[in-house]
């Protein structure tokens, strides 16, 4: 039976039972390669694929999930009925997604593992004496479709070429440093890695393997971009309206407060021209829009899907932020493309004659609060010195909350680096506060 076949089967059996249906499907189809020091270590392909069904009856939700693209067998509706005859929430049925092309307008790349672009990342990684290179690459092609009882079906397609480097450098010590990239095309992202990325994290690595400055001596302290996602998913949750509904914001009655530094922003873009998965419409079928959390600093809203809409009521809005996990699980809120914008209001750096303690890499959390932004984790920085001259600082703890730090900004360097979870982005440029606390 083909695709479209099976989901009518499901939609039908729903029907049986006078019960409304909803079917979402993804279809991925996945490459991956590892090479380290000019060799090919690794390389596979895999298809996999989830059909979850929703259905509403008599005012209950259920949901079923299954591992596989396209399924068509009517369990999954019978599973979806009896978990929603258990669940003690009423739920109103959603109205039916108004009409939407079938695919994205935007024009997605489809980027392919062959053998040319897998001979360039094996070409990158051959290092050189006293480094070496690690490069895990993956190609992804994902079809989510989307079919509702008694409405025309909807799909889309996203393509997404992932680097991660892993750089080793052992001249008198031993330095790494981890960097990741995304992108939809493979050749535009292996040209910036091959001009830029790359060579910029190979000397960061050497500098790493330095014998640790004596005194971390200091007037400013740069969080870069690397640390700074990290640090600002941390406090994601708290600008999520599942989170309000819980009690776990602290950001619940602050819209219209002032939350971050004067001149900071802070938005989900679905549709960024750096989000490889771009999408028209979350896994919902809620359109997705462009989501301003803070303004200038600002606080102005939150993300939300259907259920954290009506539960929080009175002005808060789905904001088509409804996302499955990796395994096809219920959506739930998450950002899609979540970027902090700087703007001219802060500075582009220190001043001139400055001394600058950069961290560059988090090496794990400690003890990291998402509700209160508490943080304390492992770190390894350098000291870059007013004339140019960079050694470094070893290993260090650095402390603080994130929610002081983004209200504590004074300037950034512009350098944008991105961290991926599933579908989700946070990109965020390296930036200047005070308040944060730093030791070995």
């Amino acid at each position: 039976m083909t695709a479209n076949g099976n989901i009518r089967t499901l939609i039908e059996a729903a029907a049986l039972e006078d019960a409304d249906c909803e079917v979402w499907t993804a279809h991925r189809e996945t490459e991956e390669a590892v090479c380290r020091l000019g060799v090919v270590e690794r390389r596979s392909d895999v298809d996999s694929g989830t059909t979850a069904v929703t259905v509403w009856q008599d005012g209950a939700e259920g949901y079923a999930v299954r591992a596989m693209a396209d399924s068509g067998d009517p369990a999954l509706v019978a599973t979806a009925l009896a978990v929603g005859r258990a669940l003690p929430e009423r739920v109103p049925a959603p109205p039916a997604p108004e009409p939407a092309p079938v695919r994205s307008a935007r024009s997605t790349s489809r980027p392919v593992l062959d053998d040319k672009t897998l001979e360039v990342v094996r070409r990158l990684s051959e290092g050189h004496p006293g480094l070496e290179i690690e490069l895990r690459v993956r190609a992804e092609r994902t079809t989510i479709g989307l079919h509702r009882a008694g409405g025309a079906p909807r799909g889309y397609d996203t393509g997404l070429f992932q680097l991660q480097a892993r750089v080793t450098a052992t001249a008198g010590g031993v330095g790494f440093v981890s960097h990741q990239l995304y992108g939809d095309c493979a050749a535009e992202l292996l040209d910036r890695v091959a001009s830029t990325d790359l060579p910029e994290v190979c000397d960061l690595a050497a500098t790493l393997t330095g014998a640790p400055a004596a005194e971390l001596d200091h007037d400013d302290v740069l969080v870069t971009g690397r640390v700074m996602v990290k640090l600002l998913s941390l406090v994601v949750p708290a600008f999520q309206l599942d989170t309000v509904v819980e009690g776990r914001s602290p950001l619940d009655g602050l819209i219209g407060r002032q939350v971050c530094a004067a001149g900071v922003d802070l938005i989900d873009d679905p549709g960024a021209k750096d989000n490889p998965l771009a999408a028209p419409w979350d896994d919902e079928g809620t359109p997705t829009r462009t989501t301003e959390l803070v303004r200038d600093g600002m606080l102005c809203g939150f993300l939300g899907h259907r259920r954290s809409a009506r539960l929080a009521g009175g002005e808060h809005h789905a904001t088509g932020s409804g996302w499955r996990g990796a395994a096809g699980e219920m959506p739930r809120v998450q950002p899609s493309h979540l970027s902090l914008r700087p703007g001219p209001a802060l500075g582009p750096g220190p001043l001139p004659g400055r001394r600058l303690l950069q961290v560059v890499q988090a090496n794990g959390a400690h003890t990291s609060n998402g509700i209160t932004g508490d943080f304390a984790i492992g770190a390894n920085a350098i000291l870059e010195y007013p004339d140019g001259t960079r050694r470094n600082a070893g290993n260090i703890t650095l402390a603080g909350n994130v929610f002081d730090l983004l209200r504590r900004l004074e300037g950034h360097d512009g350098v944008v680096r991105t961290a991926r979870s599933h579908t989700s982005f946070v990109a965020s440029p390296g930036v200047w506060a005070r308040g944060l606390t730093v030791g070995r």
